[in-house]
């Protein structure tokens, strides 16, 4: 059955796709093809939707979209991310309503990042 609308890809805006490509492989160990390297960088995360990485002057601003990404430990994740210059939007905390648990940050460039706990509702 053909899905409707679904979604193919997120793009992140940033005026350094390279310092962003570095942030995200050394974070998540995430594939980057920059294709042309500074301007548009493919982010390969494993499984689709793939991301992207867009060259953009303008700062990312206000509410953003946030993002969210599968991972065994979101503690340990956070503490990298923090450590690569990312700063703590929330620690990690159980959700009730997907039985769930998650913690969140916001990158060097404005973009927030929620680090999921799989607890079976990805995967259902």
């Amino acid at each position: 059955m053909l899905v409707p609308n679904p979604v193919i890809f997120v793009d992140f805006p940033t005026p350094d796709p390279e310092a962003m490509s570095d942030f995200y492989e050394k974070l998540f160990g995430w594939q980057i093809n920059r294709r042309p390297a500074g301007e548009f960088h493919e982010v390969l995360p494993g499984v689709k939707p793939n991301l992207g990485i867009h060259r953009e002057e303008t700062p990312v601003s206000g509410p953003v979209p946030r993002v969210y990404v599968m991972v065994g430990e979101p503690p340990a994740l956070l503490a990298q991310a923090v450590e690569l210059g990312a700063t703590v939007l929330w620690e990690e905390t159980y959700w009730e309503e997907f039985d769930g648990r998650h913690a969140a940050f916001r990158d060097p460039w404005g973009n927030e990042i929620v680090l999921w706990r799989d607890k079976g509702t990805y995967y259902k």
